[in-house]
């Protein structure tokens, strides 16, 4: 009865012992794939990153505050960066997609075949480097770290970053805001508090022999919104003023609490384009923005004595 005893006690204490091992085994292996950030790196110190695709790749670097494409010396919004920077910081790792080195080229995470290569740097030295491959998941890919064959499924589509010029730099590059002062070839308004007036200080604003005639505040507003949401689509592979069919053309001076600045907007066939004085490139224009801008003349900024447009019958 006693070695009964003794051996259903060795038993349960071995069943005991074998249970403890696999927990601890369970928590071992929890412990190692507890999601951690992909890259940890000190995000602050970045001062530059590249992006690249297949197709070619864009260098960002940051001086003082402000980020720039490094190519065209283009300014970026720092939104964009701060949102592509969360992105990457997102990044957790967890369970793995594989493991073995052969396996990169299948997932397409190599440094010879990738779909996106992003790499960050701090003084020139690089601190991070990722490889974005394929994904069977919406909204996913799979992404390695340079120094490591593990592969991850992470949520971050490759269709968020971006190699593409025109993605990132700042459509609003050339808009000028606070504007108290327009001038054209055929009219000059200033702004005295709220409200628009014409510029009375030359004779070429003035309409015909009779009394000065009143400004249409809403037409006024239109044009100071015009040029204050001026988008640009992207940078312009010629410049404009070369071309022997450039149809049209218009200067717009504009002064705002910074300065003052000169427009020039080109039509060239089917084209559209402007630039500012202070740019050295083109940048193509939306047709009706162009459009808007270019077809305001004097006598569309006049109340008539009726209240309505000159023009109108």
């Amino acid at each position: 009865m006693k070695q009964l005893k003794f051996w259903l006690t060795s038993l349960l204490m071995l069943q005991v012992l074998i249970a403890a091992t696999l927990l601890w085994s369970n928590h071992l292996e929890s412990v190692a794939h507890k999601p951690k950030p992909i890259l940890d790196i000190d995000w602050a110190s970045i001062d530059k990153f590249t992006i690249e695709d297949t197709g070619g790749g864009i260098t960002l670097v940051k001086s003082n505050s402000s980020w720039s494409l490094s190519n065209q010396q283009l300014p970026v919004s720092t939104a964009s960066v701060n949102a592509f920077f969360r992105n990457l910081k997102s990044l957790k790792t967890g369970w793995p997609v594989a493991t073995l080195r052969d396996s990169h080229e299948r997932f397409k995470v190599s440094d010879s075949k990738f779909v996106r290569r992003v790499e960050l740097f701090k003084n020139n030295t690089s601190v991070g480097k990722l490889l974005f491959g394929s994904s069977i998941g919406l909204r996913q890919s799979n992404v390695r770290q340079i120094n490591d064959d593990t592969i991850y499924n992470v949520k971050l589509d490759t269709l968020d970053i971006s190699a593409n010029v025109g993605e990132w730099f700042n459509k609003s590059l050339i808009a000028t805001n606070n504007i108290n002062m327009i001038k054209a070839a055929d009219y000059r308004l200033k702004r005295t508090g709220a409200s628009w007036e014409f510029d009375r200080s030359g004779p070429s604003i003035l309409l015909g022999k009779g009394s000065p005639k009143r400004l249409d505040q809403n037409k006024a507003d239109e044009l100071d919104q015009l040029l204050s949401s001026l988008k640009i689509l992207k940078i312009s592979s010629f410049n404009p003023d070369t071309q022997p069919n450039a149809s049209e053309k218009l200067q717009v001076d504009v002064t705002d609490d910074t300065g003052k600045w000169i427009y020039t907007f080109v039509k060239s066939d089917n084209s559209f384009y402007v630039t500012r004085s202070d740019r050295n490139e083109y940048f193509t224009l939306d047709q009706a923005v162009y459009e808007k801008i270019a077809g305001i003349k004097k006598v569309d900024l006049i109340v008539s004595e009726t209240g309505s447009n000159p023009n109108e019958k």
